[in-house]
């Protein structure tokens, strides 16, 4: 899925960055005949979308509002399944009090993707792939009168007009004045843990969990919708992956919350956001306290801002992410040259 970059000045636009958001972007432009570049700095598509045998280690939950998500697994003929929410939350507190009686759900309601959301930039990277250049990393870019110039360590690249479909901090690093927004979920980091079964239910539990005592500060049923197997997920206290003991503690963690069986898991899986450089800048390494207000960047001349931190409405979310898609598509439709 790879190709040369060819350094004539005959790219019309050039979208750099191939998460959910450059991706549905470039699908867009090109059903619509325009000529379309797509650079990616990391080996694989998806950005923050990434999936590891169907479990998800960034976002993991589309909701029955998503609009455009829900219209976008139709249209890859892709399928979402309700997140499990049967059964009771465990509870623990700083003292390590445990309480197992609670009816109730934090997520409930809310949907997943059969096979784990990569299934769905893993297909839009497909349809692109003649036009994606993956292990691109643009290292500056200027705008001129005529286009816009993009160096990168693959050559340099010439547009007529540029996308940044990454989030402003990041951007801010290729030598653009962009105002700052903190990077959703930068400064985190999950664990998986997979079983033969989600033995959990058999006990009663949905598998949510909520815990003041331990790395793991909010956990939930990660199973796959078809098989067996389960799974369970935690995102970490803020740093706490960064610890060498983080893995056994998360596990003794488990432990202490769902019983035995959980302290015999067939995988540990972990994804710490937060020392990934393609995704996380130093100031991401304090994530915001709440979700911060996002809003759409406008667009300059030649560059227009895409990324679900430039989404006109469900900033930070992957609906947020098509939302900015839909944003930057009107523009360069306005706008073609």
């Amino acid at each position: 899925m790879t190709q040369t970059i060819d350094p004539r000045p005959e790219t019309e636009i050039c979208i750099i960055g191939a998460g959910l958001s450059g991706l549905a972007l470039a699908k867009a432009l090109r059903a619509a005949g325009r000529k379309v570049r797509l650079l990616e700095a990391r080996d694989r598509v998806g950005g923050r979308v990434l999936s590891h045998h169907g479990h998800d280690l960034g976002p993991a939950w589309i909701w029955p509002h998503n609009r455009r998500m829900l219209a976008l697994l139709d249209q890859l003929g892709l399928h979402s399944f309700a997140q499990h929410a049967t059964g009771r939350l465990v509870f623990e507190d700083a003292s390590g009090t445990i309480r197992r009686d609670l009816n109730f759900a934090t997520m409930g309601g809310a949907l997943r993707v059969l096979g784990g959301l990569s299934a769905v930039t893993e297909a839009l990277g497909a349809e692109m792939a003649d036009a994606l250049t993956l292990g691109c990393h643009v290292q500056r870019v200027i705008e001129t009168a005529d286009g816009v110039t993009l160096f990168t360590n693959q050559g340099d690249v010439h547009a007529a007009r540029v996308v940044l479909a990454l989030p402003p901090r990041l951007a801010a690093g290729l030598g653009l004045a962009v105002p700052d927004a903190p990077t959703w979920m930068a400064g985190h980091a999950k664990l998986i843990a997979t079983y033969p079964t989600p033995f959990w239910r058999e006990m009663g539990l949905n598998g949510d969990a909520i815990s003041h005592l331990g790395p793991l500060a909010e956990l939930h049923d990660a199973s796959p919708g078809k098989g067996p197997t389960g799974a369970l997920f935690g995102f970490a206290r803020v740093g706490a992956a960064r610890d060498p003991g983080f893995r056994a503690a998360a596990i003794a963690q488990l432990a202490r919350l769902f019983g035995p069986a959980a302290a015999q898991p067939t995988d540990v899986i972990i994804k710490d956001w937060s020392t990934d450089p393609l995704t996380a800048t130093a100031a991401d390494l304090i994530p915001p306290p709440d979700h911060p207000t996002y809003r759409a960047l406008p667009p300059r001349r030649r560059l227009v801002f895409c990324g679900t931190e430039n989404a006109p409405e469900d900033g930070g979310f992957l609906e947020g992410a098509l939302a900015a898609a839909e944003a930057a598509y009107g523009d360069l439709m306005r706008h073609p040259d």
